[in-house]
């Protein structure tokens, strides 16, 4: 009886680690998003001040994404990530808005497919 105790137990700490670990992707996920729809705000209204420190926002929240992440997604997708944004910089040092903006939503399709990857439903499991 200990035995099933302990592994029940077990598995309800493991499921709820799962669970919160998956919710905190996905708040770190929204932030980033959201953050990346400011940006291409800013791209459209070509404010170089404004899109600098945005710039400098988006970073400082994928850095503090990617300590988490490193952890539990597939480095790929990581690795995918930080070359559109470094694309997407040069993109905008070079005053290149358009292509600027297609960096911005590779990005943004980047981020918004991780948290779907990691969600535990079916289609992830079969």
């Amino acid at each position: 009886m200990k035995v099933f105790a302990g592994v029940i137990i077990f598995f309800i700490l493991f499921f709820t680690l799962g669970w919160y670990t998956e919710v905190i992707i996905a708040q770190q996920a929204e932030e980033i998003l959201t953050e990346l729809e400011r940006l291409a705000t800013y791209v459209k209204t070509a404010d170089p001040e404004t899109i600098t420190a945005q710039l400098k926002i988006i970073n400082q929240l994928w850095v503090k994404a990617r300590n988490f992440w490193v952890l539990l997604i597939d480095h790929h997708d990581m690795d995918d990530f930080e070359v559109a944004l470094a694309r997407t910089k040069s993109f905008l040092d070079n005053n290149a808005p358009v292509l600027a903006l297609s960096g911005i939503a590779e990005l943004k399709q980047i981020i918004y497919r991780i948290p779907d990857q990691l969600g535990l439903n079916l289609e992830n499991l079969f």
